[in-house]
């Protein structure tokens, strides 16, 4: 069966406009045949009964331009009816029209048609093996498709070229798992000569980095033959993200240097250099060149300047005036001023900004709950923070890790144990955060066995604990009384996971020895571990003297702070109150003398409520 006017039109013929003609001429013949089953499936080769047309009377550049329009006008029912006729008309030697139509399907992200087109069309080429690769890592993320595409396409002798290689790096990138196999395909990339190509260099160069593997992505670099302005702006974001600033700021200069100019996105990527107060004068000499450059109103660098002045300054006076000055503020940009104030203990600020995001009709995304969520459980407020747990449920993010995480923590501070305990109990996936936070908030709720059975748990469902987890185990026992299991936790941490003890380790083992009583053991601890030089591990045994009443033990502690910090005016007090509790009124006062004699006071001490919606 033939439609004539369609191989008319195809042919180059006359009248209306090639895309009405084939428009209204394929749809009839879509209607005629009636291939597509429910766009199922790919049509089948029609059998030899079917009378072809000669390929050198058709025009094929009419189905490449109706797959444009269909692309282009996002026609789905079109591009499958403009496969029924190449069907028909098997241009085998019209290689683009195929990997038109592949690239059609792909854009639709219908995966298993694409597949199946992809082993029927006549021939494949490195374009077609580059399409299917490209969709099969949007479509599930999966490298093991991709790899498999790609040992496929070595087997039929089609030669890679450097969109093959930059894609499969760039999956490898994105997968943490298999970050290691892109060394596999920097090897490919030399041996095929693409590794001085500026997207494979590129590729190379990103993966490197977000390993931490410095040297490997200079050396990418520094093999790229044409440098452009990506692979400049990768290389700065590499160094500032892994903390070598000097190196960072050394090739912004070099960029200058060269005549190469800098965008918002190199700008945003030396502000990360800025983290701390020392860092403030050079984020300020970074907006100088933004401001020169006419680049301060852009949203990028707005982002980064907001973030730079939240963690440069105590307070967030800066940050506000840039993100007020921003042209197009986004959801980065509210999560960036909402984060600053959080940084800087500003909890009232941060929820004022977010209900102001709310009102005009921003939406949150997980990185903003995660941001807000502290200050509810900062200020304990429960009700309001339940509420965005409300909105966390309606926007979708009630699965995500972090937010998840978030939720976790508020309402342990907040003092629901038993709404933590279900969040963590519904989590879809859980990480070593979860896990560390369930047993930090049991501990310090005084549920210290129930602390160590999760700790339990979380070895047993085959996660490793870290120095923060075990730090939140030892909380629980000091809180919980538990002092043989905290020693236990101590031992299991230095002896079985090799993990150095931090200060905090040793503070929170000497209280819990101290909680319980055990003063002398505590104190031969101290001895025992080398740390008597430090003031911390002094500090936790004075608190439990104070708790105990022990004189002579809380003098010598008390004695090794003023010695070690002679400005802090703990000891002081804490010493004070032993002698208080004692009766001993004349010591009191001496240690009172002291203390205004050193030219230090005593802190006061405030406390607060929350009353409906007021502090």
């Amino acid at each position: 069966m033939r439609c004539p006017l369609v191989f008319h039109t195809l042919a180059g013929g006359h009248g209306s406009s090639h895309s009405e003609l084939f428009v209204h001429c394929l749809n009839h013949h879509f209607r005629t045949f009636s291939v597509f089953n429910n766009h199922t499936s790919v049509p089948k080769y029609p059998s030899n009964e079917f009378e072809f047309q000669p390929q050198n009377s058709i025009n094929y550049t009419h189905f490449s331009q109706c797959l444009q329009y269909c692309l282009h006008d996002d026609n789905f029912l079109l591009g499958s009816s403009v496969h029924t006729h190449l069907i028909k008309v098997r241009p085998n030697g019209s290689m683009s029209l195929w990997n038109k139509l592949l690239h059609f399907y792909c854009k639709y992200s219908q995966m298993q048609l694409c597949l199946q087109l992809f082993k029927e069309i006549p021939y494949r080429d490195v374009v077609s093996f580059n399409t299917i690769i490209s969709a099969s890592f949007r479509s599930n993320g999966s490298l093991r498709e991709g790899i498999e595409l790609f040992s496929k396409m070595k087997r039929e002798n089609v030669e890679p070229n450097h969109i093959t290689l930059s894609a499969l790096i760039r999956a490898c990138t994105a997968s943490s798992a298999s970050m290691n196999l892109a060394e596999i395909f920097h090897g490919q990339a030399i041996r095929y000569g693409f590794c001085f190509n500026r997207f494979v260099g590129s590729s190379l160069l990103d993966n490197y980095g977000k390993q931490m593997k410095l040297k490997e992505a200079k050396h990418a670099f520094d093999d790229i033959m044409e440098v452009d302005l990506v692979s400049w702006n990768i290389l700065i974001d590499c160094f500032a993200r892994n903390g070598c600033k000097e190196q960072a700021m050394k090739t912004f200069l070099k960029l200058r240097s060269e005549g190469v100019e800098f965008d918002s996105f190199t700008l945003a990527s030396i502000l990360k250099t800025c983290s701390d107060s020392r860092d403030l004068n050079r984020g300020m000499e970074i907006h100088g060149c933004v401001i020169k450059a006419g680049l301060s109103s852009e949203t990028p660098t707005g982002n980064a300047l907001i973030t730079m002045y939240s963690k440069c300054e105590q307070e967030s006076i800066s940050a506000v005036k840039i993100f007020e000055r921003t042209k197009a503020p986004n959801i980065i940009s509210w999560t960036a001023i909402i984060a600053g104030f959080m940084q800087n203990g500003q909890n009232k600020e941060a929820i004022e900004f977010y209900e102001r995001m709310i009102r005009i009709g921003m939406k949150e995304n997980q990185f903003t709950f995660a941001s807000i969520l502290p200050a509810y459980s900062g200020l304990t407020r429960l009700e309001q923070g339940m509420q965005v747990h409300g909105r966390i449920i309606k926007s979708g993010f009630v699965s995500d890790i972090l937010v998840g995480n978030a939720l976790i923590d508020m309402y342990f501070k907040c003092g629901n144990l038993i709404e933590a305990k279900m969040i963590f109990e519904t989590m879809e996936k859980r990480d070593v955060v979860s896990w560390t936070m369930m047993i930090t908030g049991f501990g310090q709720h005084g549920k210290g066995k129930e602390a160590l059975d999760i700790l339990r748990t979380m070895s047993n469902e085959g996660f490793k604990s870290d120095d923060i987890t075990f730090l939140g185990g030892l909380s629980a026992c000091s809180h919980g009384g538990l002092v043989d299991e905290g020693l236990q936790i101590f031992r299991l941490m230095v002896d079985h996971h090799g993990l150095k003890p931090r200060k905090e380790h040793f503070a929170c083992l000497i209280d819990m020895l101290g909680r319980a009583g055990r003063l002398k053991e505590a104190e031969i601890f101290i001895q025992e571990m080398g740390v008597g030089s430090e003031v911390f591990v002094w500090e936790a045994l004075l608190g439990a003297c104070s708790i105990h009443g022990e004189i002579e033990l809380g003098e010598r502690s008390a004695e090794k702070i003023m010695k070690l910090e002679p400005k802090r005016n703990q000891p002081y007090v804490l010493l004070s109150n032993i002698y208080a509790d004692r009766g001993l009124w004349e010591d009191k006062e001496k240690v009172r003398e002291r203390l205004g004699m050193s030219g230090l006071k005593k802190e006061s001490g405030n406390s607060w409520i929350a009353v409906q919606r007021t502090v």
